[in-house]
C-alpha cells in the first residue's frame, strides 16, 4: 500500500454480487476515475465481490482492500458488521457465507408471502426464480427493484417504507441469521478486522448506542464507521467521540451501490456536505498490519 498521496479512501461499496449495480471491473474503474486511491468491496454477506477483484486485479492507481460486510441478527433496527483485511481463502468463513446464502433465501420468500398477504402484490414466477437462482447475495433490495419496476413505489428508499421493512419486522424473529458475536468471530478467526457500519441504522439512543458499543467491543470489536454517506455533522462528531473514548479504529465508506439505488451517493465523495476522506486509522493499521508480515 505504497499509494500516492491525495488520494481519496472509500472502505464501503457494493457490487452486483450482493444489491449493487456495477460489475466489479467496472466499480474499480468509476473508483480510479473518481481519485479513490484506497478502496474495499464489501458486499453483503458474500466474498464473491472481492474474490472477483482480487482476480481481475492489475491496476497500480489503486490497492484493494478484502472486505465484506455481514448482517447481524438484531431485534430491531440494522446492525451490519463490516470486515477487513481478513484471509480471503478462511474455510470457516467460506462455509459460513455458503450457509448464509441458503438462508437468504427463505428470508426472501418469507419477506414475499408477507407481502403477498399484507397488499396483494404478487410478481411473477420468472422474476422470483431470477432473485432466488442469482449469484452472489440476495437481498431485499432486489424485491424493491421489483417494487419500483411495477410503479408501485418511486424508489428503492420508497419500497422499503412502504413494504419492505414492515414486512421484514413481521417475519426477522424466523430468519436464520447470525448474530454479532459470531459476524465478529469469523472476522476475527480470518485474521481481519471488524468495524461497526452506519451506527445510527441501529435506531437506538446515545445510551443505547454506547452500551451496545460496549458489548461490541467484549466481543472484539476493532473500529466504527464515522464518515458515511448517511450521517449528518451531529453523528460524525458523536461517533468520532465514542471512537476515541474507546480506542477504535475510524472507517470511512460511501456506501456505494449505484446510481438507481442510492442516487445521491458516489464512491469516494458520498459523505453529507461532500466530506471527501484522505486518512482514516483503519487504513493506517492495515498498512501497518501488512508492513510487520
Amino acid at each position: 500500500m505504497d499509494l500516492v498521496n491525495n488520494k481519496y479512501i472509500d472502505m464501503h461499496t457494493h457490487s452486483i454480487y450482493s444489491d449493487g449495480e456495477l460489475e466489479v471491473d467496472e466499480l474499480i474503474k468509476k473508483a480510479i476515475s473518481n481519485n479513490v486511491g484506497i478502496l474495499s468491496i464489501t458486499d453483503h454477506d458474500t466474498l464473491l465481490g472481492i474474490n472477483k477483484a482480487r482476480e481481475i486485479y492489475n491496476n497500480k492507481e489503486i490497492d484493494i482492500i478484502n472486505g465484506i460486510e455481514l448482517s447481524a441478527k438484531v431485534d430491531k433496527g440494522r446492525m451490519h458488521i463490516l470486515g477487513y483485511d481478513f484471509d480471503i481463502n478462511n474455510k470457516a468463513l467460506n462455509d459460513k457465507m455458503d450457509e448464509l446464502k441458503v438462508n437468504s433465501i427463505y428470508a426472501i420468500i418469507a419477506c414475499l408471502n408477507q407481502i403477498k398477504i399484507d397488499y396483494n402484490i404478487k410478481f411473477k414466477e420468472d422474476e422470483i426464480k431470477e432473485i432466488i437462482n442469482r449469484i452472489g447475495n440476495i437481498g431485499r433490495p432486489l424485491v424493491a427493484k421489483l417494487i419500483v419496476k411495477y410503479g408501485l413505489a418511486k424508489s428503492v428508499d420508497d419500497a422499503f417504507d412502504l413494504y419492505l421493512t414492515p414486512a421484514y419486522n413481521k417475519t426477522r424473529v424466523n430468519n436464520k441469521g447470525i448474530k454479532a458475536k459470531e459476524c465478529i468471530r469469523l472476522i476475527k478467526d480470518a485474521n481481519g478486522l471488524s468495524v461497526l457500519a452506519h451506527p445510527n441504522q441501529l435506531l437506538m439512543d446515545d445510551y443505547e448506542l454506547e452500551e451496545t458499543l460496549k458489548k461490541l467491543i467484549s466481543y472484539g470489536l476493532d473500529g466504527i464507521e464515522v464518515y458515511h454517506s448517511g450521517h449528518s455533522n451531529e453523528e460524525v462528531e458523536k461517533y468520532l467521540e465514542l471512537a476515541n473514548k474507546y480506542n477504535l479504529l475510524i472507517s470511512a465508506g460511501s456506501d456505494y451501490h449505484g446510481d438507481n439505488v442510492k442516487p445521491d451517493i458516489e464512491i469516494g465523495s458520498g459523505y453529507k456536505n461532500n466530506v471527501k476522506v484522505k486518512q482514516i486509522s483503519l487504513v493506517d493499521e492495515i498498512k501497518r498490519r501488512n508492513n510487520n508480515d
